[in-house]
């Protein structure tokens, strides 16, 4: 989320700054294409300490042609390639990884370890450790490591949190039996109403950057993961109420390895992404939780740019409180977003001419976008974790006494580079799973890319909104 810098000011410069930006004739013009990214935008997600993450120095007409090429690929996979049995050998051809019972058993075991030992470091270390965030072990381990390195992985490798998951693992001691059981059409809204809430306190608290008020909210997880166990039962908790887990199971599914009841197995990246849709009573929570992941990395990083502030500044100069008005602004641009996403939708059923209902077309496409978000996360967040790396090792060494300015690294200026070219294998991916998901749902070759043209303009939009994000510099978020 957003990076320790967007922190280091005193609560009475803090407005007066962003009153600033509003008044300036930057923070009016970026007022519009700010706006623009309520429809559909990755955003600068998650940070941390010590540094900025998400300015990208790569020069402008790498950009725009990135954009160029990501609208003209994009209508060529969806106009060429319609060949099923191509589409069927990608999506549907695993191949076996040896992993015999004893490799995993012994692999959840370290990676249940590895979990608890770094809950265990999360809470000393937000407890004991120094106060300055570069160098405390708990704001490290979930920014850097967590947040950053093992997201990474899990949609570049796979999803190893069900075996790292400590505070599913600690659960595992309590019954089993269900003392409650949530109504069939509660779905995943549960889900979806905690990761909105969870990203609402990081903005309008200092969780990213003060490692007592992250301990409190690591703490507060774990109980509630204990409480919603015990009375609604593991599964339950797992597929309908964690947030945590669910964001990881989506990014997972983008990844070539994929577990199943039988081991591991290799696929084609973003192959998961076309597994059999929902069960009708929970569709719309299935497409909800998806928009909700796309959603609130868009809003993470649209608050810290100078658009939103112009915005939002007025505002609370006028009286309405400021945690209030992100609390709005975030429920209403998820609505906006969910409805243009459900309108999308019904454009795909006319234009393919399908008896499908609009929300099962909904639920078939949705996890097309999630390489959306996978590539702007990688985009955004490699410089940060080369760069944080080496502090979060020697803080790792010497968690209680650390040195005063732990070492960070200095990254050559073509890393800047990779990030438009991170967004633009994230949409080409995310087009190439809709298009496989169109061939197979509707019949004949022209409705099959007719149906796609709503889902396409989104995706494009979405992309080129990525690059703008990335190109824009942070402004400091005054604490609520």
């Amino acid at each position: 989320m957003r990076d320790h810098r967007q922190h280091a000011a005193s609560g009475g410069d803090r407005l007066a700054r962003v009153a600033a930006v509003a008044r300036s004739a930057g923070g009016r013009w970026l007022t519009v294409p700010a706006a623009a990214t309520l429809f559909a935008a990755p955003a600068r997600a998650h940070g941390g300490p010590g540094i900025t993450a998400g300015e990208v120095d790569a020069p402008t007409w790498l950009f725009l042609l990135t954009g160029v090429a990501v609208v003209a690929v994009s209508l060529l996979l969806t106009s060429v390639v319609t060949d099923r049995a191509l589409l069927a050998a990608y999506h549907d051809r695993p191949l076996s990884v040896p992993a015999g019972p004893a490799i995993r058993r012994w692999g959840g075991r370290v990676g249940g370890a590895v979990g608890l030992l770094g809950l265990a470091g999360v809470l000393a270390g937000g407890l004991l450790g120094p106060p300055e965030a570069a160098r405390n072990l708990a704001v490290l381990l979930v920014w850097v490591l967590w947040w950053v390195g093992l997201t990474a992985s899990t949609y570049l490798l796979g999803n190893g949190w069900p075996a790292v998951d400590p505070f599913g693992r600690l659960a595992t001691v309590l019954p089993t039996a269900e003392r409650f059981s949530l109504p069939d059409w509660a779905g995943r809204w549960p889900a979806v109403a905690g990761l909105l809430l969870l990203v609402w306190l990081e903005i309008v608290t200092a969780v990213s950057a003060d490692p007592r008020q992250l301990t409190a909210v690591v703490a507060a997880y774990l109980a509630a993961t204990l409480a919603g166990t015990l009375l609604f039962g593991r599964e339950s908790w797992r597929r309908q109420i964690d947030p945590i887990g669910g964001v990881f199971e989506l990014f997972g599914r983008v990844a070539p390895i994929q577990r199943t009841d039988d081991g591991l197995v290799l696929v084609a990246a973003g192959a998961a992404l076309s597994r059999p849709d929902a069960d009708a009573t929970t569709r719309a929570s299935e497409v909800g939780f998806v928009l909700a992941l796309l959603w609130v990395t868009a809003f993470d990083g649209f608050v810290a740019t100078p658009g939103w502030q112009s915005l939002a500044a007025p505002i609370v100069r006028a009286g309405l409180p400021a945690a209030l008005t992100y609390f709005a602004a975030m429920l209403g641009g998820y609505a906006l977003l969910f409805g243009a996403y459900w309108l999308a939708s019904g454009g795909v059923r006319r234009t393919g001419q399908t008896y499908l209902s609009t929300s099962r077309i909904a639920a078939a496409f949705a996890p097309a976008l999630v390489p959306l978000a996978a590539g702007y996360h990688f985009a955004h967040y490699l410089p940060y974790l080369l760069t944080q790396l080496p502090a979060a090792v020697v803080v790792a060494s010497n968690p209680l006494s650390p040195p005063g300015a732990p070492p960070v690294l200095g990254l050559p200026g073509w890393v800047g580079w990779i990030a438009p070219l991170a967004v633009l294998t994230g949409h080409l991916l995310a087009v190439w799973t809709a298009h496989s998901r169109a061939v197979e749902l509707f019949s004949g070759r022209e409705r099959s890319i007719r149906s796609q043209f709503p889902y396409v303009v989104v995706m494009v939009l979405y992309s080129i909104a990525a690059l703008w994000l990335l190109a824009q510099p942070t402004v400091e978020v005054p604490f609520v």
